[in-house]
């Protein structure tokens, strides 16, 4: 019911501010990511199928495309129906820009999808020098061979310092597990917070997306060289699963909580959403699981860091 008056809120607004000319263009100020893994990975599989063609075929439009014709609601038998059907649309000659709707909500929808999804799939390599392939590029942020639980959290109530919604998505895994970037960028953050303990903030080079990553390891949580301002590339260990924070003293464990990674998603399409009322979180449950397909794989030398030696370089 929620969703169903936010959409046609958004439709409201819409028609309203181009009716006195107000919108030339989308103006995100939220965003609903409620993809599904299959969606995401039947996109996926589209996109790896009409790659290198002219049907102008885009994993995320593809996605997006999706929520515009189910409003913004994914299920496996409409999605099948309404894929199966843009798919044969392509493959008779059409372009997927002219399949697309001219409308101020499909510019909205193709805006919020791009920006979550932009960068997920492209070109890489399996390693210096490789033969270039095209697909999922952004890996799991837990590297290869260590455990992991979880389930969609977000928006759980906390209360630590004040109540809130849970804005992003734990992961259960043990004390230690190497955490790599999901994405390249710039580390923003790296250090104590109260709430997320030992964290790195990391800002895509789009400046599109901020990656969070808190609760890290007690006593050692980075991985060396670790700092404000450092370049990371995807599938770069940053630091260590651990269980700290929410505490004002620093390098303290959680309380009576497992060991986990808090991930978190923010989109920042304007200054004003970078800090305070008005940040974007998305819900990652789906993506992660999407993302479980492709994990990096580390290795710990005699120091105890943890070293890439198997991952997807971006061409």
């Amino acid at each position: 019911m929620k969703k169903n008056k936010f959409i046609a809120a958004v439709l409201l607004l819409f028609a309203v501010s181009a009716c006195f000319g107000f919108v030339s263009a989308p103006t995100v100020k939220w965003v609903d990511f409620n993809a599904s893994e299959w969606a995401l990975r039947e996109c996926l599989r589209y996109e790896q199928k009409f790659h290198g063609g002219d049907s102008g075929y885009d994993f995320s439009d593809a996605v997006a495309y999706l929520a515009l014709k189910n409003g913004n609601r994914f299920s496996v038998s409409k999605d099948k129906k309404t894929l199966s059907g843009l798919v044969k649309r392509l493959e008779s000659g059409e372009k997927m820009n002219d399949i697309f709707p001219e409308s101020e909500y499909a510019d909205y929808l193709r805006t919020c999808y791009r920006a979550v999804l932009g960068n997920m799939v492209g070109d890489y390599t399996d390693g210096e020098g490789g033969e270039v392939k095209h697909g999922l590029r952004c890996c799991f942020p837990l590297a290869a061979g260590h455990w992991y639980n979880h389930y969609d959290d977000f928006g759980n109530s906390r209360s630590f310092g004040y109540k809130r919604k849970h804005l992003g998505h734990d992961i259960m895994g043990s004390v230690g597990t190497p955490i790599v970037a999901v994405e390249g960028g710039t580390v923003t953050e790296c250090g104590w917070n109260k709430y997320g303990g030992w964290r790195i903030g990391i800002r895509s080079d789009d400046t599109l997306r901020y990656y969070y990553y808190a609760h890290l390891r007690k006593d050692r949580p980075f991985a060396a060289g670790m700092e404000v301002g450092k370049r990371v590339n995807s599938g770069d260990v940053i630091g260590y699963l651990g269980v700290t924070g929410y505490s004002n003293k620093e390098n303290v464990n959680l309380k009576s909580c497992s060991p986990h990674l808090h991930f978190g998603l923010q989109l920042i399409f304007s200054p004003e959403q970078e800090k305070g009322p008005k940040e974007i979180w998305v819900d990652l449950y789906a993506l992660t699981r999407f993302l479980s397909s492709y994990r990096v794989t580390t290795a710990k030398d005699e120091s105890g860091e943890h070293h890439v030696i198997s991952r997807r370089i971006w061409a």
